[in-house]
Protein backbone atom coordinates (compact mmCIF):
# COMPACT_ATOMS: atom_id res chain seq x y z
CA UNK A 1 0.00 0.00 0.00
CA UNK A 2 0.86 3.15 -1.09
CA UNK A 3 1.56 5.96 2.27
CA UNK A 4 -0.19 8.95 0.53
CA UNK A 5 0.13 13.00 2.33
CA UNK A 6 -3.12 13.41 3.35
CA UNK A 7 -4.14 16.80 3.76
CA UNK A 8 -7.28 17.88 5.16
CA UNK A 9 -9.24 20.99 7.19
CA UNK A 10 -9.75 20.43 11.01
CA UNK A 11 -12.82 22.67 11.24
CA UNK A 12 -16.36 20.55 12.25
CA UNK A 13 -17.66 21.29 8.90
CA UNK A 14 -15.10 19.64 7.37
CA UNK A 15 -14.44 16.50 9.52
CA UNK A 16 -17.35 14.65 7.70
CA UNK A 17 -15.50 14.82 4.52
CA UNK A 18 -12.01 13.85 5.62
CA UNK A 19 -13.97 10.86 7.16
CA UNK A 20 -15.83 10.19 3.65
CA UNK A 21 -12.84 10.88 1.44
CA UNK A 22 -9.95 8.83 3.97
CA UNK A 23 -12.35 5.82 3.60
CA UNK A 24 -12.09 6.31 0.00
CA UNK A 25 -8.35 6.70 -0.06
CA UNK A 26 -8.33 3.23 1.75
CA UNK A 27 -10.49 1.52 -0.74
CA UNK A 28 -7.64 2.16 -3.37
CA UNK A 29 -4.57 0.79 -1.48
CA UNK A 30 -3.84 4.23 0.08
CA UNK A 31 -2.46 4.45 3.85
CA UNK A 32 -3.73 8.13 4.61
CA UNK A 33 -1.05 9.61 6.46
CA UNK A 34 -1.41 12.38 9.18
CA UNK A 35 0.35 15.37 10.75
CA UNK A 36 0.15 13.80 14.48
CA UNK A 37 -0.31 15.68 18.10
CA UNK A 38 2.21 18.60 18.30
CA UNK A 39 2.44 22.31 19.53
CA UNK A 40 4.00 23.39 16.27
CA UNK A 41 4.84 23.07 12.75
CA UNK A 42 7.37 23.97 10.22
CA UNK A 43 7.79 23.61 6.48
CA UNK A 44 10.86 21.30 7.11
CA UNK A 45 8.69 18.46 8.91
CA UNK A 46 5.72 18.71 5.96
CA UNK A 47 8.61 18.56 3.04
CA UNK A 48 10.49 15.80 5.32
CA UNK A 49 7.51 13.89 5.86
CA UNK A 50 5.67 14.43 1.59
CA UNK A 51 9.63 13.09 0.49
CA UNK A 52 8.60 9.52 2.23
CA UNK A 53 5.13 9.54 0.54
CA UNK A 54 4.22 8.59 -3.30
CA UNK A 55 1.97 11.78 -3.60
CA UNK A 56 -0.57 13.91 -1.88
CA UNK A 57 -4.39 14.16 -1.02
CA UNK A 58 -6.10 17.05 -0.61
CA UNK A 59 -9.97 18.18 0.64
CA UNK A 60 -9.90 21.67 -0.24
CA UNK A 61 -13.34 22.92 1.38
CA UNK A 62 -14.31 26.26 1.38
CA UNK A 63 -14.55 28.65 5.02
CA UNK A 64 -16.29 31.63 5.52
CA UNK A 65 -12.35 33.59 5.06
CA UNK A 66 -11.74 31.22 1.66
CA UNK A 67 -9.58 28.22 1.83
CA UNK A 68 -7.17 26.92 4.53
CA UNK A 69 -4.01 28.74 3.27
CA UNK A 70 -1.97 25.79 5.46
CA UNK A 71 -3.66 23.65 2.56
CA UNK A 72 -2.81 25.35 -0.03
CA UNK A 73 1.01 25.48 0.95
CA UNK A 74 1.15 21.80 1.61
CA UNK A 75 -0.52 21.70 -2.08
CA UNK A 76 2.08 23.87 -3.50
CA UNK A 77 4.86 22.18 -1.52
CA UNK A 78 4.20 18.85 -3.35
CA UNK A 79 3.87 21.12 -6.91
CA UNK A 80 7.25 22.35 -6.41
CA UNK A 81 8.73 18.73 -6.08
CA UNK A 82 6.54 17.32 -8.79
CA UNK A 83 4.82 15.08 -6.53
CA UNK A 84 1.22 13.38 -7.87
CA UNK A 85 -1.52 15.27 -6.49
CA UNK A 86 -4.94 15.18 -5.96
CA UNK A 87 -7.00 17.94 -4.88
CA UNK A 88 -10.94 17.44 -3.86
CA UNK A 89 -12.03 20.77 -4.37
CA UNK A 90 -15.72 22.09 -2.77
CA UNK A 91 -17.56 23.71 -5.45
CA UNK A 92 -18.05 26.47 -4.14
CA UNK A 93 -14.52 27.70 -4.60
CA UNK A 94 -13.03 30.03 -7.51
CA UNK A 95 -11.30 28.78 -10.27
CA UNK A 96 -8.21 30.11 -9.66
CA UNK A 97 -7.38 29.05 -6.37
CA UNK A 98 -5.94 25.93 -7.82
CA UNK A 99 -3.82 26.30 -10.76
CA UNK A 100 -4.73 24.32 -13.96
CA UNK A 101 -1.90 22.30 -13.60
CA UNK A 102 -3.38 20.37 -10.73
CA UNK A 103 -5.57 17.14 -10.58
CA UNK A 104 -8.88 18.36 -9.81
CA UNK A 105 -11.90 16.94 -9.02
CA UNK A 106 -15.23 18.95 -7.28
CA UNK A 107 -17.25 17.84 -4.45
CA UNK A 108 -20.40 19.37 -3.40
CA UNK A 109 -21.32 19.33 0.03
CA UNK A 110 -24.48 18.41 -0.14
CA UNK A 111 -24.37 15.68 -2.43
CA UNK A 112 -20.80 14.50 -2.37
CA UNK A 113 -21.61 11.07 -1.25
CA UNK A 114 -24.02 10.43 -4.02
CA UNK A 115 -20.83 11.21 -6.16
CA UNK A 116 -18.93 8.27 -4.93
CA UNK A 117 -18.05 6.84 -7.79
CA UNK A 118 -16.68 9.69 -9.93
CA UNK A 119 -14.61 10.26 -6.40
CA UNK A 120 -13.49 6.85 -6.78
CA UNK A 121 -12.41 6.74 -10.12
CA UNK A 122 -10.38 10.19 -9.52
CA UNK A 123 -8.37 8.15 -6.55
CA UNK A 124 -8.30 5.45 -9.35
CA UNK A 125 -6.53 6.95 -11.63
CA UNK A 126 -4.24 8.52 -9.12
CA UNK A 127 -3.38 4.90 -8.16
CA UNK A 128 -2.82 4.09 -11.66
CA UNK A 129 -0.39 6.82 -12.29
CA UNK A 130 1.54 6.05 -9.31
CA UNK A 131 2.01 2.46 -9.99
CA UNK A 132 1.64 -0.96 -8.01
CA UNK A 133 5.11 -0.20 -6.23
CA UNK A 134 6.07 3.38 -4.45
CA UNK A 135 9.94 3.37 -5.87
CA UNK A 136 12.43 3.77 -3.14
CA UNK A 137 13.92 7.16 -3.29
CA UNK A 138 17.64 7.47 -5.50
CA UNK A 139 20.71 7.92 -3.26
CA UNK A 140 24.09 6.80 -5.19
CA UNK A 141 25.80 6.76 -1.61
CA UNK A 142 24.35 6.83 1.87
CA UNK A 143 26.39 7.90 4.90
CA UNK A 144 25.49 9.52 8.20
CA UNK A 145 22.98 11.86 8.09
CA UNK A 146 23.60 15.66 6.99
CA UNK A 147 23.10 19.15 6.96
CA UNK A 148 23.71 21.99 4.39
CA UNK A 149 24.36 25.48 5.59
CA UNK A 150 23.59 28.60 3.64
CA UNK A 151 24.43 32.05 4.12
CA UNK A 152 26.17 31.12 7.34
CA UNK A 153 29.11 33.72 6.82
CA UNK A 154 26.32 36.65 7.86
CA UNK A 155 26.46 34.76 11.50
CA UNK A 156 28.70 36.06 14.07
CA UNK A 157 31.16 33.25 15.24
CA UNK A 158 30.01 32.51 17.99
CA UNK A 159 26.45 31.87 16.82
CA UNK A 160 28.05 29.80 13.73
CA UNK A 161 30.02 27.63 16.06
CA UNK A 162 27.61 26.96 18.25
CA UNK A 163 24.73 25.82 15.67
CA UNK A 164 27.35 23.60 14.00
CA UNK A 165 27.80 22.49 17.66
CA UNK A 166 24.25 21.30 17.80
CA UNK A 167 23.86 19.78 14.58
CA UNK A 168 27.29 17.42 15.37
CA UNK A 169 25.67 16.65 18.70
CA UNK A 170 21.84 15.85 17.32
CA UNK A 171 23.83 13.65 14.67
CA UNK A 172 24.48 15.77 11.69
CA UNK A 173 27.71 16.01 9.38
CA UNK A 174 27.92 19.44 8.10
CA UNK A 175 28.18 19.34 4.72
CA UNK A 176 30.45 21.98 2.52
CA UNK A 177 29.46 22.21 -1.30
CA UNK A 178 32.04 21.02 -3.70
CA UNK A 179 31.45 24.42 -5.12
CA UNK A 180 34.25 26.24 -3.66
CA UNK A 181 34.89 28.84 -6.77
CA UNK A 182 31.06 30.00 -6.36
CA UNK A 183 30.35 28.45 -10.11
CA UNK A 184 27.21 28.56 -11.76
CA UNK A 185 25.53 25.96 -12.53
CA UNK A 186 26.66 24.33 -9.94
CA UNK A 187 28.86 20.81 -10.19
CA UNK A 188 27.83 17.70 -10.80
CA UNK A 189 29.46 17.17 -7.22
CA UNK A 190 27.64 19.92 -5.66
CA UNK A 191 24.49 18.16 -7.03
CA UNK A 192 25.04 15.26 -5.85
CA UNK A 193 26.18 16.47 -2.40
CA UNK A 194 22.49 18.18 -2.40
CA UNK A 195 20.71 14.92 -3.56
CA UNK A 196 22.07 12.78 -0.72
CA UNK A 197 21.27 15.09 2.07
CA UNK A 198 18.90 15.18 5.09
CA UNK A 199 18.34 19.23 6.41
CA UNK A 200 19.40 22.78 4.98
CA UNK A 201 19.60 25.12 7.08
CA UNK A 202 19.55 28.46 5.68
CA UNK A 203 20.77 32.01 6.35
CA UNK A 204 18.34 34.75 3.96
CA UNK A 205 19.85 37.58 4.79
CA UNK A 206 22.16 39.46 2.41
CA UNK A 207 22.76 35.63 0.88
CA UNK A 208 24.84 35.63 -2.45
CA UNK A 209 23.73 35.07 -5.54
CA UNK A 210 25.57 31.43 -5.45
CA UNK A 211 24.13 30.55 -2.43
CA UNK A 212 20.70 31.99 -3.74
CA UNK A 213 21.11 29.68 -6.35
CA UNK A 214 21.84 26.23 -4.41
CA UNK A 215 18.75 26.95 -1.93
CA UNK A 216 17.14 26.89 -5.22
CA UNK A 217 18.11 23.79 -6.63
CA UNK A 218 17.37 22.65 -2.80
CA UNK A 219 14.08 23.24 -2.56
CA UNK A 220 13.16 21.86 -6.10
CA UNK A 221 14.25 18.63 -4.92
CA UNK A 222 12.30 18.51 -1.57
CA UNK A 223 14.92 18.68 0.30
CA UNK A 224 13.65 19.89 4.32
CA UNK A 225 15.11 23.39 4.93
CA UNK A 226 14.94 25.47 7.15
CA UNK A 227 15.27 29.74 6.63
CA UNK A 228 16.06 31.96 9.17
CA UNK A 229 16.57 36.02 8.52
CA UNK A 230 18.32 38.45 10.89
CA UNK A 231 16.18 41.21 11.69
CA UNK A 232 13.24 41.88 9.95
CA UNK A 233 12.43 40.30 6.50
CA UNK A 234 9.34 40.65 4.34
CA UNK A 235 6.12 37.71 5.14
CA UNK A 236 5.78 35.89 1.95
CA UNK A 237 2.35 36.86 1.22
CA UNK A 238 -0.26 34.17 1.75
CA UNK A 239 1.94 31.75 3.55
CA UNK A 240 1.29 30.97 6.87
CA UNK A 241 3.49 32.33 9.99
CA UNK A 242 4.45 28.64 10.36
CA UNK A 243 5.91 28.86 7.48
CA UNK A 244 7.84 31.79 7.23
CA UNK A 245 11.25 32.23 7.72
CA UNK A 246 12.43 32.55 11.68
CA UNK A 247 13.84 35.37 12.68
CA UNK A 248 16.80 35.83 14.49
CA UNK A 249 19.15 38.44 16.28
CA UNK A 250 22.71 37.56 15.18
CA UNK A 251 22.94 39.20 18.75
CA UNK A 252 21.31 37.36 21.42
CA UNK A 253 22.75 33.79 21.25
CA UNK A 254 21.02 31.36 23.87
CA UNK A 255 17.63 33.02 22.21
CA UNK A 256 18.53 32.28 18.91
CA UNK A 257 19.99 28.65 19.24
CA UNK A 258 16.56 28.14 20.99
CA UNK A 259 14.62 28.83 17.98
CA UNK A 260 17.11 26.45 15.91
CA UNK A 261 16.81 23.77 18.35
CA UNK A 262 13.10 23.83 18.39
CA UNK A 263 12.66 24.28 14.76
CA UNK A 264 14.85 20.84 14.06
CA UNK A 265 12.85 19.30 16.75
CA UNK A 266 10.04 20.07 14.69
CA UNK A 267 11.41 18.57 11.82
CA UNK A 268 12.07 15.45 12.99
CA UNK A 269 9.03 14.73 14.76
CA UNK A 270 7.08 11.69 11.99
CA UNK A 271 3.43 11.44 10.66
CA UNK A 272 1.26 8.53 11.25
CA UNK A 273 -0.84 6.69 9.12
CA UNK A 274 -4.67 5.28 8.89
CA UNK A 275 -4.39 1.92 8.08
CA UNK A 276 -7.83 1.45 7.57
CA UNK A 277 -11.20 3.19 6.58
CA UNK A 278 -12.58 2.22 9.86
CA UNK A 279 -9.67 4.39 11.70
CA UNK A 280 -10.35 7.01 9.10
CA UNK A 281 -14.02 7.51 10.01
CA UNK A 282 -13.19 7.35 13.79
CA UNK A 283 -10.63 9.77 13.45
CA UNK A 284 -12.80 12.67 11.21
CA UNK A 285 -15.99 11.74 13.26
CA UNK A 286 -14.33 12.05 16.70
CA UNK A 287 -13.19 15.69 15.27
CA UNK A 288 -16.37 16.32 13.97
CA UNK A 289 -18.00 15.93 17.35
CA UNK A 290 -15.56 17.90 19.87
CA UNK A 291 -17.43 21.12 19.40
CA UNK A 292 -14.63 22.93 19.22
CA UNK A 293 -14.57 25.22 16.25
CA UNK A 294 -11.30 23.62 15.04
CA UNK A 295 -9.18 24.80 17.99
CA UNK A 296 -7.52 21.60 19.20
CA UNK A 297 -5.61 21.22 22.28
CA UNK A 298 -2.31 19.03 22.21
CA UNK A 299 -3.97 16.62 24.73
CA UNK A 300 -7.17 16.46 22.54
CA UNK A 301 -5.47 15.22 19.75
CA UNK A 302 -3.05 13.30 21.67
CA UNK A 303 -6.19 11.37 22.96
CA UNK A 304 -7.80 10.94 19.36
CA UNK A 305 -4.44 9.58 17.93
CA UNK A 306 -3.81 7.53 20.75
CA UNK A 307 -7.54 6.23 20.49
CA UNK A 308 -7.90 5.77 16.85
CA UNK A 309 -4.63 5.68 14.50
CA UNK A 310 -3.02 3.46 16.63
CA UNK A 311 -5.17 0.94 17.87
CA UNK A 312 -3.64 -1.31 20.50
CA UNK A 313 0.17 0.33 20.81
CA UNK A 314 0.13 4.03 22.15
CA UNK A 315 2.81 6.18 22.15
CA UNK A 316 2.99 10.20 22.91
CA UNK A 317 6.56 11.23 22.62
CA UNK A 318 8.98 9.15 25.10
CA UNK A 319 6.09 7.97 26.78
CA UNK A 320 4.41 4.84 25.21
CA UNK A 321 2.45 1.34 26.60
CA UNK A 322 2.33 -1.46 24.60
CA UNK A 323 -1.04 -4.11 24.09
CA UNK A 324 -4.74 -3.55 24.85
CA UNK A 325 -4.72 -4.02 28.35
CA UNK A 326 -1.85 -1.36 28.62
CA UNK A 327 -3.18 2.47 29.43
CA UNK A 328 -0.72 4.88 27.55
CA UNK A 329 -3.31 7.62 29.09
CA UNK A 330 -2.24 6.91 32.77
CA UNK A 331 1.17 7.38 31.35
CA UNK A 332 0.30 10.49 30.01
CA UNK A 333 -1.35 11.62 33.16
CA UNK A 334 2.50 10.67 35.26
CA UNK A 335 3.83 13.20 32.70
CA UNK A 336 1.48 15.61 33.05
CA UNK A 337 1.18 15.64 36.82
CA UNK A 338 5.60 15.27 36.84
CA UNK A 339 5.45 18.37 34.43
CA UNK A 340 2.86 20.65 37.02
CA UNK A 341 3.64 19.38 40.37
CA UNK A 342 6.25 22.19 40.83
CA UNK A 343 2.62 24.44 40.39
CA UNK A 344 0.00 22.56 41.66
CA UNK A 345 0.51 21.70 45.46
CA UNK A 346 -1.82 18.79 46.37
CA UNK A 347 -2.33 19.59 49.76
CA UNK A 348 -3.95 22.46 48.62
CA UNK A 349 -5.29 20.43 45.82
CA UNK A 350 -6.76 18.04 48.63
CA UNK A 351 -8.80 21.11 50.45
CA UNK A 352 -9.95 22.27 47.75
CA UNK A 353 -11.46 19.61 45.51
CA UNK A 354 -13.41 18.91 48.96
CA UNK A 355 -14.44 22.66 49.13
CA UNK A 356 -15.71 21.96 45.26
CA UNK A 357 -17.24 19.10 45.79
CA UNK A 358 -19.57 20.07 48.37
CA UNK A 359 -20.32 23.72 46.43
CA UNK A 360 -21.49 21.19 43.62
CA UNK A 361 -23.74 19.06 45.81
CA UNK A 362 -25.83 22.24 46.50
CA UNK A 363 -26.13 23.49 42.69
CA UNK A 364 -25.93 19.48 41.43
CA UNK A 365 -29.50 19.25 39.42
CA UNK A 366 -29.08 16.46 36.60
CA UNK A 367 -27.80 12.69 36.82
CA UNK A 368 -24.96 14.54 34.67
CA UNK A 369 -24.10 16.93 36.91
CA UNK A 370 -24.00 13.94 39.75
CA UNK A 371 -21.70 11.55 37.67
CA UNK A 372 -19.43 14.57 37.54
CA UNK A 373 -19.11 15.35 41.51
CA UNK A 374 -18.14 11.30 41.08
CA UNK A 375 -15.33 12.31 38.82
CA UNK A 376 -14.61 15.56 41.21
CA UNK A 377 -14.80 13.23 44.40
CA UNK A 378 -12.36 10.48 42.48
CA UNK A 379 -9.70 13.28 42.43
CA UNK A 380 -9.92 14.63 45.90
CA UNK A 381 -9.72 10.93 47.05
CA UNK A 382 -6.08 10.39 44.92
CA UNK A 383 -5.37 13.74 45.75
CA UNK A 384 -5.72 12.74 49.41
CA UNK A 385 -3.65 9.90 49.25
CA UNK A 386 -1.09 11.55 47.35
CA UNK A 387 -1.56 10.50 43.63
CA UNK A 388 -1.34 13.41 41.45
CA UNK A 389 -1.19 11.74 38.37
CA UNK A 390 -4.53 10.01 39.34
CA UNK A 391 -5.84 13.07 40.20
CA UNK A 392 -5.18 15.31 37.09
CA UNK A 393 -6.71 11.32 35.35
CA UNK A 394 -10.21 12.20 37.43
CA UNK A 395 -9.91 15.62 36.35
CA UNK A 396 -9.84 15.09 33.00
CA UNK A 397 -13.45 13.71 32.90
CA UNK A 398 -15.21 16.97 34.89
CA UNK A 399 -16.98 19.67 32.01
CA UNK A 400 -17.31 23.13 31.91
CA UNK A 401 -19.83 23.02 34.80
CA UNK A 402 -17.20 22.03 37.48
CA UNK A 403 -14.70 24.50 36.30
CA UNK A 404 -17.37 27.37 36.37
CA UNK A 405 -18.17 26.88 39.50
CA UNK A 406 -14.33 26.36 41.01
CA UNK A 407 -13.89 30.22 39.08
CA UNK A 408 -16.99 31.52 40.92
CA UNK A 409 -15.48 30.54 44.37
CA UNK A 410 -12.18 31.81 43.49
CA UNK A 411 -10.21 27.88 44.39
CA UNK A 412 -6.97 28.24 42.38
CA UNK A 413 -4.91 25.38 42.33
CA UNK A 414 -8.63 23.56 41.91
CA UNK A 415 -8.91 25.38 38.91
CA UNK A 416 -5.16 25.11 37.57
CA UNK A 417 -5.50 21.68 38.22
CA UNK A 418 -8.78 20.90 35.96
CA UNK A 419 -7.31 23.48 33.09
CA UNK A 420 -4.02 21.51 32.77
CA UNK A 421 -5.95 17.85 32.88
CA UNK A 422 -8.62 18.78 30.42
CA UNK A 423 -7.12 21.24 28.30
CA UNK A 424 -9.74 23.68 28.99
Amino acid sequence: MHPIYFSHGYREREAPFAAFFGGLMAKVGFLPSLDPPSNDVNSAKLERHLSYTSGLVAVLSNRDTGPSPHILYEISMAVRCGKPVLVFVEDSIEDSVIPKCVLTKRFSEKSYIRETIDHLYALQSLSIYIGKDQLPRYRGFEGQRSCILLGESRLNKELKASIKKILINKGYSIKKLANSRNELPISISAQSEIQNTNLALSVLTNMSASDAYVLGVIRSKLIPTITLSIGDFPEIRGVPNEYQRKIISNREIENDLQILTAQIDLYEEDFIQIDSTHKAEQYANKLALSNTQGHYTHEFRTNIIQEITMGDRYEAGQVGAQGPNSHAHDMNFNQIWNQNRGSIDIDKLKEELGTLRTTLQVQAKSAEDFKEIGDVATAEIAAQNGNGSDALKALSKVGKWSLGVAEKIGIGVAIAAIKTASGF
